[in-house]
């Protein structure tokens, strides 16, 4: 019993003191703080981030089509029978309309090319960086919808770690109150002021209140490993949140444009982009060409040396597709036909967006007047509480009317923090629907 009240009183002063009880050498830590560390260590965060370096790598991939190309080659061949070729029986003398089978060269020939290639006039190619560009964008914002998911995580792990830690500072309240009331009935009992039925039912309230204090510790353990596991902290780090406020931010400007809506609109730029790619695939296609190398043909002679030949030239290559079927236009009317399906999930999206701020922004409005409420409403309780205790002390109020008022300050108490945490998800997602969750 005196350790209870020891404990009671410990937490009857932080209490008093307008703050919480943590952990000795425990770190106490802000949202912002939490959220940074969170965006530097969450997995998501990381995977997001490294997914949109590779879409930026893939528009150098893409500018690379454009510069020339150069490659060397080197052959040797043995013969073991050489290439025939038919040439007029009338250069030896023969028939006007017959052909004699000759083989030139020699069995064996080598050589050594270095050819280059430029691509001069291609509208794919530069259609293509455009859709790298624009594929970029698009992984840029759903890295930001990730990020967006994370810092969500935390701080709805935060503000449930904070009304938590609030709720432990009503229970060492209570614990407190129900201690000295206690101690106060059993004298009275021993003066046969008090029955036994009243020390028992006020030890079995601070035992159900002991029980609900472990069990709120618990949770609160659990919270704050998960905010030590977003934030790659180990779980040995000892960690506190602060005390929580009423309010986010004072006010917000006009909304922006939420991640969600503004990745279906880039989706949309996206698809556009490569329409336009399928259709100048069809258009033709100019590149530059060269070649400078040597041919060896021996073995020559009774010394068997080779004798090399220079050839090299170079020129352009036009290609023009002239028919390859369907296919290009068979994909064409697909992707028109998936951009129109996105266009209507954009229109939605965004019509769903709207009505959810304003159905948020009504929902904040309330939550603040519960909050002021039962802010009100817990004052109230509080006051009723001590003075029924003086009156019970007085002996002008019977011990069932403590224990009712007791019951309506911890009902005050559960409606104040309820009200808390239905505020703080509201402000949370009011932020999200203004394009505001994480700094552009």
């Amino acid at each position: 019993m005196k350790k209870i009240a020891r404990i009671a009183l410990i937490a009857s002063l932080g209490a008093l003191l307008g703050t919480t009880i943590t952990p000795v050498n425990a770190q106490t830590v802000s949202l912002e703080h939490c959220i940074t560390q969170a965006l530097g260590h969450d997995a998501r965060a990381l995977v997001a981030g490294v997914d949109a370096e590779i879409a930026g790598a893939r528009i150098a991939e893409a500018k690379s089509a454009l510069l020339p190309k150069v490659r060397g080659s080197a052959d040797w061949r043995y013969y073991t029978d050489l290439p025939y070729q038919l040439l007029p029986a009338s250069v030896f003398g023969g028939p006007a309309d017959s052909y004699r089978a000759l083989q030139f060269g020699t069995t064996q020939n080598m050589g050594a090319n270095v050819q280059a290639q430029l691509p001069l006039v291609d509208a794919g190619n530069w259609e293509r960086i455009h859709v790298a560009r624009e594929a970029e964008q698009a992984a840029r914002l759903m890295a930001d919808g990730t990020r967006e998911d994370v810092v969500m995580d935390v701080s709805l792990a935060y503000y449930t770690a904070q009304v938590l830690q609030l709720k432990l500072a009503f229970l060492d309240s209570n614990v407190t109150s129900t201690t000295s009331l206690l101690g106060n009935v059993r004298l009275m009992r021993e003066q046969s002021m008090a029955r036994g039925t009243d020390v028992d039912r006020l030890q079995l309230q601070l035992d159900q209140l002991l029980t609900q204090r472990e069990r709120v510790q618990a949770q609160l353990d659990q919270t704050l490993d998960v905010l030590r596991l977003h934030m790659g902290l180990g779980v040995d780090v000892p960690l506190a949140v602060e005390p929580p406020g009423t309010a986010i931010e004072p006010g917000m400007n006009a909304p922006l444009a939420t991640t969600r809506l503004r990745a279906a609109e880039q989706g949309l730029r996206v698809q556009e982009a490569e329409i336009r790619l399928l259709k100048r695939s069809r258009l033709p296609s100019l590149n530059g060409q060269g070649l400078y190398g040597t041919t060896g043909f021996g073995p020559i002679g009774s010394e068997e040396r080779f004798d090399f030949y220079p050839i090299g030239f170079f020129g352009v290559s036009l290609q023009v597709p002239l028919f390859n079927g369907t296919t290009v236009q068979r994909r064409i009317g697909i992707k028109e036909l998936e951009r129109d399906k996105a266009a209507l999930q954009r229109d939605a999206l965004a019509e769903r967006d709207s009505l959810d701020l304003r159905r948020t922004e009504r929902d904040e409005t309330l939550a603040r007047r519960t909050l002021q409420d039962a802010g009100s409403q817990l004052g109230l309780a509080e006051r009723i509480r001590k003075n029924t205790d003086l009156q019970h002390r007085e002996g002008m109020a019977t011990l069932s009317d403590l224990v009712l008022a007791d019951q309506a300050h911890r009902e005050a108490q559960q409606l104040y923090l309820d009200a808390l945490v239905q505020l703080r998800r509201v402000q949370l997602e009011r932020r999200r629907l203004h394009g505001t969750l994480i700094p552009r």
